[in-house]
């Protein structure tokens, strides 16, 4: 399988790919191409090389792209897994240089793109060192370089009907996942940051931990934008940061990368990040999942409908769990039962009347006999009576106070 990696400079992908392992064959077009031109007689070193005219730099890149295409036929043979590391598109002094042609994406013929990315303050720290001529870019140049080479790798996928993503460099175990465990769903993982108490900070870290075991998980803070602020930044650099926070988690982890959002609310914290991050997956057709972390000894939270209307709901980290060891049948089943609860819950806040344990129970098989074939259902009666009881459990606090208040 060939994997196409692209990413701007600075990123200091090489110790992400160093990790890999001996099972995976690595193939850099970049030093590809100043091997060729050493071969060649040509000036040109690794801070130099962008100074060759479009048609030099285009030549030689095409035959870098032909001698590792070679390369990859060889190691196809051999079923192993092939990365091929390379710039889309480069920015200079005077303007932006083509990095890859869609030509070169087709002799390669990716099973997918990943377009690799880190912070705008890290990759600027990185470029002051680098020994390419880039110390002229500011915070501001890296973002939409940035950006730009996220699009473009983006385009190229879709052309060729490749799958796309993008990911933080410093996400080794992601970016491990996305090469190894091409079965498992991508999430995205939300939560409160900016208002979230301190001490509830080791449950955001567990919470994170159990979504990695089940899934490949992209973690927002695998790259805090308000940290490592510079006093010399410019305020174009401070909006161009903020910026780009959004159209990091917004358009490229959750918009290019998940299959579903998992939002994770330990406490009821203002968020303003996690509800448009739920709303932007709901709107995109993507499932999205709440949890919450209610203590045994208390009522549940108030959640507005605002909230509720776009998320599958849990009322716990513990029942979540419970719910991911479930078959997809029975999470399917899962989700016919937790519909009916808020179809309760109306019709109680309304009348005032408690729901019984058996009405519920009655309720839910009911539902699931509707949507189950007569056979199957008498298969799975006693798991759903299980998951009724389980989830009358979860919310009963929250019917006991409405009836309350009802009366």
């Amino acid at each position: 399988m060939n994997v196409l990696v692209t990413g701007i400079s600075g990123l200091g992908r090489s110790a992400l790919f160093e990790g890999l392992g001996p099972e995976v064959n690595l193939f850099d077009v970049g030093q590809e191409m100043e091997q060729i031109a050493r071969e060649r007689g040509l000036p040109y070193s690794e801070r130099t090389i962008l100074r060759a005219n479009p048609v030099t730099l285009g030549a030689l890149r095409a035959a870098a792209v032909e001698r590792i295409v070679s390369q990859l036929n060889l190691a196809r043979n051999a079923q192993r897994l092939n990365l091929v590391s390379v710039h889309s598109i480069f920015m200079l002094r005077d303007g932006f240089r083509e990095g890859l042609r869609a030509a070169d994406v087709k002799a390669i013929a990716p099973s997918f793109i990943v377009t690799l990315i880190d912070g705008p303050q890290q990759v600027h720290d990185r470029l002051r060192e680098h020994p390419g001529e880039y110390f002229h870019l500011s915070v501001e140049s890296i973002v939409r370089w940035q950006e730009f080479e996220a699009f473009f790798s983006g385009h190229l996928a879709q052309q060729f009907h490749a799958r796309h993503y993008v990911a933080p460099v410093n996400q080794r175990e992601t970016f491990r996942a996305l090469l190894m465990d091409r079965g498992k769903k991508v999430v995205y993982a939300s939560y409160p940051m900016t208002h979230l108490p301190p001490e509830d900070l080791p449950l955001i870290r567990r919470f994170v931990d159990l979504l990695n075991a089940h899934f490949i998980v992209f973690d927002p803070a695998s790259i805090e934008g308000s940290h490592n602020l510079r006093s010399y930044y410019t305020s174009a650099d401070l909006r161009s940061i903020a910026s780009h926070t959004v159209v990091r988690d917004l358009d490229w982890f959750i918009g290019v990368n998940a299959d579903a959002v998992v939002a994770y609310w330990p406490t009821v914290v203002f968020s303003s990040g996690m509800n448009d991050e739920l709303r932007y997956a709901y709107e995109s057709g993507k499932e999205t999942i709440l949890v919450t972390e209610r203590p045994k000894d208390r009522a549940l939270p108030n959640l507005s409908p605002f909230t509720t209307y776009k998320s599958k709901l849990f009322w716990s980290s513990e029942d979540f769990a419970a719910y991911l060891r479930l078959s997809p049948e029975l999470q399917e089943v899962y989700a016919w039962i937790q519909e009916e609860v808020g179809d309760i819950m109306r019709l109680q806040k309304e009348t005032g009347t408690p729901t019984t344990k058996e009405m519920f129970k009655e309720t839910c098989a009911a539902v699931c006999r509707y949507n189950l074939s007569e056979g199957r259902f008498e298969e799975l009666r006693a798991q759903v009576e299980g998951l009724a009881d389980r989830i009358y459990e979860a919310w009963t606090p929250l019917m006991a106070s409405m009836t309350a208040g009802g009366g």
